[in-house]
């Protein structure tokens, strides 16, 4: 072998051995490139999923306290038609979260979601009741209409809903709204209390 060939040969060795430096170089940042992508999308998902989460707690939580409101004026034997015809709004508001929460996922958080929706409609149901029977004078069954919309407010659960979020998103830094026990003079109705929620059986 000349001194020419073995040039060649040598060049030609380390021709291939750049190209396949860099070829594994490009590898090494694509199959990078594609980590973090995926990183990145799961982060946008799961943001997307804290937000709509934390809508629908907010939602739910102001629809149980709008039926605080009502129960107070219903205990005093009044039907406030403004504030019962506002609450048509605010179910909207609910359903409408609940949607993108159960669209959003994951299942169990779905599953969780699908609950308080449901708590949430016995407590309107219990409520609309009550306050029809009001509206037209009757006084049948109020006693028994008071305290189903008492048990059926208090079975709403959005501190269960915001554990099953928290285990599942980590959603640590979310607040939730709560309903505390500050018993008023009422009829033994409790008022409203916001602070961040620790605990599934505060609300």
């Amino acid at each position: 072998m000349d001194g020419t060939t073995a040039t060649l040969i040598g060049t030609s060795i380390g021709t291939i051995g750049g190209l396949a430096g860099g070829l594994f170089t490009a590898f090494l940042g694509n199959r990078q490139a594609r980590v973090q992508i995926q990183v990145e999308e799961r982060r946008r998902r799961d943001d997307l999923r804290r937000e709509a989460c934390n809508a629908f707690a907010n939602a739910a939580h102001q629809y149980r306290m709008h039926w605080w409101q009502l129960n107070r004026t219903l205990d005093r034997g009044a039907a406030d038609q403004e504030l019962f015809d506002s609450s048509a709004a605010l179910w909207t508001e609910v359903t409408a979260a609940h949607s993108r929460t159960a669209i959003a996922g994951p299942t169990s958080v779905a599953e969780a979601a699908d609950l308080l929706l449901a708590q949430l409609h016995a407590m309107d149901d219990a409520g609309t009741e009550w306050f029809f029977t009001v509206n037209t004078g009757s006084q049948h069954s109020v006693d028994v209409l008071r305290d189903n919309l008492l048990a059926t407010r208090r079975a709403v659960r959005v501190g269960a809903f915001a554990s099953v979020v928290r285990r599942e998103l980590n959603n640590d830094e979310s607040s939730y709204a709560d309903i505390g026990a500050q018993p008023q003079a009422t009829g033994g109705v409790r008022s409203p209390r916001e602070h961040p929620l620790t605990s599934p059986d505060t609300a």
